[in-house]
């Protein structure tokens, strides 16, 4: 018949054999900190050989043989010893969330090490002295005189630990909270059951049930824990684009959705900072302003961050306006080595207002994102609402974004070629490649469908096709013989983040045989997504494969002067606002352009040229180029051909 020493062997070896085998696992497991494996891994196989030393303590007691007595004397004091090294183990996973740290901490868990160091020097006194307990000859196990002396430091260290983990119980996770609070509490109540229960492993077996629990919870915890990583953006820790719509589906779940807006913005003139402060720098704004705007916002209200400057909020409908307030303007305070500086932080906001709560999330999610976007570039606002005429823009927005890359594969997008003009000679002497879409036998405007493209990556392709197209067409006037100029070609600021651009865009020309005198590369100077040291490195490596670059619409940056000292163009192209002002002082301003320009050895063109008293002007000042409709409009291949053929102009 079965009796309790059977059962309780076989538990001891099963969880012997269980805390071994969770060892040898997560050994192998990659967990979220490196600290808190190697505690883990340190409780699991102290606990194993714990179990596995008194399992074999009860099988060899009172065993008379040499044998006997040594396993029996080595197990029992490896059942004390082991103890200690359990709860020093404890401790150490305990610091991995309390502290961050295996070393150092708290007066309260430095008292953990050192009653056990205490309860392990006492053992070691124990083997001379026997006043714990003692072996006899016949391999029985005696408890000694001061046998309650080993009760003590194990009972104060619990108590500590019970202490700390309700203390900190916060920054536990909810799953380790509740096993740490069992390892502090079951193997304290068993061992106090023991002192009645002479013979029985109570407080070993709970320690190798808890080992087993905490093993089990941490691993779900660390399920939870890669989900969160998954949904949460690592600098900030806010919410990423998965994470936003995990968001809203809690809300729909909830059946709230509907009482919330969906806000998508982005910080403006975030390049114009970078290039101020330095990229680090601008990135500790990027997170303090994050920091701030969570700390204003109420409680059950999200915040998202998608990346870079971009990010999302779902906000109460009552609390919108105060929010786009915030976002209007906010200010932070940076560390820099002259001391505290305040930076004020404006961003440009899309809003959605959520009307029903069976709405897709990622619907909400594409509705928000273009929403802000056409604030940005198409509306120019500080903010709008997602009205059903703007959801009608946007659909007409989607339908373009499905037709644009079946047009481009037909070939419907062509270069139209705006001619430049020599003033001094009234003579052709180049040309600017402007796309223009052929659909259905109309003309439609780049306003119409450039900002649709720049919503993704396919205004890149854009940039691309149409310098290929252009070097066929250069191609094909070099075999007629024909005498060309350069032509420019336009390159959008999403392309700039390509690190080998200028490469590639080298081997279109190689491609096509075309000699990189031909080609210009227009870079507008409203970009202001990089600092002028990576623009540097830009221009510098077009012009080391032999093509020159042009700094589009200058004048209307806000660092104009610095971005022509450090950045070294070749061509300055001067906003078309500076000659259709009749102002005398911006009159002088494009004097002092042109000589400017002129002084650092860039060729300087003036486009928006329209009548012949801005030709004047311009001639009077000395700018030796000109662009505009005054001499001719954007010209499709057959037309500029004949102007190739007949440069002069009466």
């Amino acid at each position: 018949m079965v009796g309790i020493g059977d059962i309780q062997l076989f538990l001891l070896f099963l969880g012997g054999t269980i805390c071994a085998l969770i060892f040898l696992f997560s050994s192998i497991v990659r967990y979220q900190s490196v600290k808190r494996k190697r505690s883990l891994l340190h409780l699991e196989l102290v606990t194993s050989l714990l179990l596995f030393a008194d399992y074999f303590s009860y099988i060899y007691k009172d065993d008379a043989s040499a044998l006997g007595g040594i396993i029996v004397r080595v197990t029992n004091f490896l059942l004390f010893f082991l103890i200690y090294a359990e709860l020093l183990g404890l401790n150490r996973y305990l610091r991995t969330f309390v502290y961050e740290t295996s070393k150092g901490g708290a007066i309260a868990l430095n008292l953990v090490n050192i009653f056990a160091y205490i309860g392990l020097v006492n053992i070691f006194i124990n083997l001379y002295t026997g006043h714990i307990y003692s072996i006899d000859a016949g391999s029985v196990y005696n408890r000694g005189s001061l046998f309650f002396l080993s009760y003590i430091p194990p009972l104060l260290i619990y108590l500590v630990i019970l202490t700390v983990v309700i203390k900190y119980r916060k920054i536990f996770p909810k799953l380790i909270f509740i096993s740490l609070l069992s390892f502090a509490v079951l193997p304290l109540t068993c061992s106090f059951l023991q002192i009645f229960f002479f013979g029985t492993s109570l407080m070993n077996l709970s320690i190798g049930f808890c080992a087993i629990i905490l093993f089990a919870l941490s691993l779900i915890d660390q399920n939870f824990f890669l989900l969160q990583i998954a949904s949460r953006e690592k600098a900030t820790g806010l919410p990423n684009a998965y994470g936003y719509i995990m968001e809203i589906r809690k809300l729909m779940d909830k059946g709230k959705l509907k009482e919330y807006n969906a806000i998508h913005f982005d910080i403006k003139r975030m390049g114009l900072i970078n290039r101020k402060y330095g990229g680090a720098t601008g990135s500790e704004i990027i997170i303090k302003y994050a920091r701030k705007l969570r700390e204003l916002i109420a409680e059950d209200e999200v915040l998202g961050r998608l990346g870079g400057n971009y990010f999302v909020a779902l906000i109460r409908k009552e609390n919108t306006r105060a929010f786009l307030d915030l976002l209007r303007k906010t200010e932070i305070t940076i560390s820099l080595q002259n001391g505290p500086e305040k930076v004020s932080i404006s961003s440009v906001a899309g809003i959605y207002g959520i009307e029903s709560d069976d709405i897709e999330p990622e619907l909400i999610m594409n509705n928000v994102s273009m929403a802000g976007n056409i604030a940005k570039y198409m509306k120019h606002k500080p903010y709008i609402f997602l009205t059903q005429e703007l959801q009608k823009e946007i659909n007409e927005m989607r339908s373009l974004q499905e037709l644009i890359p079946k047009c481009m594969a037909k070939k419907e997008f062509k270069p139209y070629y705006q001619p430049k003009v020599d003033v001094s000679k009234n003579e052709l002497c180049g040309a600017e490649a402007l796309v223009r879409w052929e659909h259905e036998g109309k003309i439609i405007s780049p306003i119409q469908f450039i900002p649709v493209l720049e919503q993704n990556e396919s205004i890149c392709v854009l940039d691309f096709y149409m310098l290929d197209y252009v070097c066929q067409d250069i191609r094909k006037w070099l075999d007629e013989g024909r005498n060309i100029s350069t032509i420019s070609v336009n390159f959008s600021r999403k392309n700039l983040g390509n690190p080998i651009l200028a490469e590639e865009i080298s081997n279109v020309l190689k491609k096509h045989n075309v000699p990189e005198k031909y080609i210009q590369i227009e870079i507008t100077e409203t970009i202001d997504e990089f600092p002028q040291d990576y623009l540097k490195g830009v221009v510098l490596a077009l012009q080391g494969y032999g093509m020159s670059a042009a700094i589009d619409d200058f004048g209307t940056g806000s660092a104009s002067i610095n971005l022509i000292r450090e950045v070294p163009f070749n061509v300055l192209k001067i906003d078309k606002s500076f000659i259709s002002s009749n102002t005398d002082k911006d009159s002088r301003l494009l004097g002092h352009i042109i000589s400017m320009g002129n002084d650092v050895g860039a060729s300087v063109i003036c486009e928006g040229v329209e009548n012949k008293e801005q030709l004047e002007v311009l001639k009077k000042l000395g700018c030796p180029q000109i662009q505009g409709f005054y001499f001719d409009m954007p010209l499709s291949k057959s037309e500029f051909e004949k102007r190739l053929d007949d440069p002069q102009y009466n």
